[in-house]
């Protein structure tokens, strides 16, 4: 007859319950639910809102298990699918659609003892509960072209300044310069090769005319469809965490592709309403406490209202590029390039508002 050690049971024993007891919270099925957050992370969601959700319900008759606030976010568990459709249909119609996204979620329904212990259900992929596959494509060609075009300003622009006179105009995916003598071409040559070094160049003769052709280098476009494809990435999972799906899948797939998959979504409209909207970004000031009211237009600001002036000073499409920094304190901030064209308008109108806010 075998004969083990005590100690072997009881490390066997110890290794049975463990499992047993993180294996638990599979048996809890969740429960259809709907999420009420804001279009914006400056929205807070509190007792006001809760309140209007819990009064559309009961006027519609839809029961409900539970509607609780959790992490600026309002959640109701439903008993089945059936009230949960109705529950969101519902709450859109009380709340509106225009500041709220509500979105249709299976709500844990693990016992707070076992979620102490850090145990918690099985994360299910899209393969057994379903969910949303979404494939994008970020158009990087678009991105080059809008980036050239700001090369082809901001070259004129230094040109002028060191005023070397010449003729430049972008042909296709180059910059094409025409120079009455070989001097100048020279000289712009050099220009170019301090101020945009990712450029190649190539020198020729038209005739008459000395010319100058800058391209982009793969090193430089490739550069650039990674700066739009991560800009693209990191827009997109914000706009993922306002459909509150856990375990999202939002990764970059080839040169140009995002891949995004969202287990347990039933709403399928919805999220690609959220992942497809388009944002409108503009530089205004904010406008002087002493404004008329036709002058000045009212925006929701933390909780209070901000005062802009109605005059837009650049939009996004002056925009060539943002990325992630630091100040002078090492304090965040984010640096924002504009084109030539946006710089000489943000270089005017806010050298006369000193010390004023946008």
């Amino acid at each position: 007859m075998n004969r083990y050690p005590l100690w072997k049971y009881l490390v066997l024993l110890f290794a049975l319950s463990l499992g047993l007891i993180y294996a638990l919270p599979n048996i809890y099925a969740p429960d259809p639910a709907i999420q009420v957050s804001g279009q914006s992370s400056a929205l807070q969601i509190g007792e006001a809102e809760l309140a209007k959700v819990r009064a559309a319900l009961d006027k519609k008759d839809i029961d409900f298990k539970s509607a609780v606030l959790e992490d600026n976010r309002l959640l109701v568990r439903l008993p089945d699918r059936d009230a949960q459709l109705l529950a969101k249909t519902a709450t859109q119609h009380a709340l509106g659609l225009d500041n709220y996204v509500v979105a249709l979620n299976l709500a844990p329904t693990t016992p707070q003892w076992l979620r102490s212990v850090g145990a918690g259900p099985m994360k299910l992929g899209l393969d057994l509960s379903g969910g949303v596959h979404f494939l994008m494509e970020v158009d990087t060609d678009a991105a080059i072209e809008t980036r050239l075009r700001s090369m082809v300003s901001t070259f004129k622009t230094d040109l002028r300044k060191e005023k070397i006179r010449g003729v430049v105009q972008q042909r296709g995916s180059a910059i094409e310069a025409k120079f009455r003598s070989e001097e100048l071409r020279d000289k712009a040559s050099s220009l170019a090769l301090e101020n945009m070094p990712e450029m190649t160049r190539r020198k020729g003769r038209d005739g008459e005319r000395y010319t100058l052709v800058l391209e982009l280098g793969e090193a430089a476009i490739t550069q650039m469809e990674d700066e739009a494809v991560s800009q693209n990435l990191v827009t997109l999972r914000n706009r993922v965490n306002e459909l509150g799906v856990s375990e999202p899948l939002v990764q970059r797939q080839g040169r140009s592709r995002i891949v995004i998959e969202l287990p347990g979504v039933q709403d399928t409209a919805a999220a690609k309403r959220i992942l497809g909207k388009t944002a409108n970004l503009e530089f205004r000031l904010q406008a002087r406490s002493d404004a008329n009211s036709y002058d000045r237009e009212a925006f929701p600001f933390e909780g209070g209202t901000a005062y802009l002036e109605r005059d837009i000073i650049v939009t996004g499409e002056q925009v060539v590029g943002a990325r992630a920094g630091f100040d002078e304190n090492s304090a965040p901030q984010v640096n924002i390039d504009l084109s030539a064209e946006g710089g000489q308008i943000m270089h005017r109108i806010t050298r006369h508002a000193v010390k004023r806010r946008m």
